[in-house]
């Protein structure tokens, strides 16, 4: 077996399966062309090329595709998205961002402390 071949949401965004181009999408960070399999679909091509370049991970589980739709969706495969750009632990759970915030500058420099904040001009 080789390697896992890589994409950015970038580059999956490009091809959106307009104009007789490839239909890639995103699903749980594993990248599909799902270009022949539109007319075989059974609602249609329609509301697969509507999300076509675009991540499908929320919209493809709240409508509760059954086991053999994941099972005929992994003929597709054809990768995965950059480490970097991953949503999803290996496990398929959504991943936990941390965001790291900066501290407020008051001006003077100084913080705040929690106290004065509170009291804002309630005591003199």
């Amino acid at each position: 077996m080789g390697e896992v071949k890589r994409f950015s949401r970038a580059e999956v965004a490009q091809h959106k399966g307009r104009a007789g181009g490839r239909l890639w999408l995103v699903y749980k960070d594993s990248v599909y062309d799902l270009t022949d399999y539109l007319a075989e679909h059974p609602a249609g091509d329609a509301i697969i090329l509507e999300e076509g370049g675009g991540d499908v991970s929320k919209a493809f589980d709240e409508v509760g595709h059954s086991g053999d739709a994941r099972d005929i969706m992994a003929k597709y495969k054809i990768g995965e998205v950059n480490e970097d750009e991953k949503y999803y632990d290996e496990k398929g759970k959504k991943k936990k961002r941390v965001v790291e915030v900066q501290p407020e500058d008051g001006g003077g420099g100084g913080s705040r402390s929690l106290l004065g904040i509170c009291c804002c001009g309630l005591l003199r």
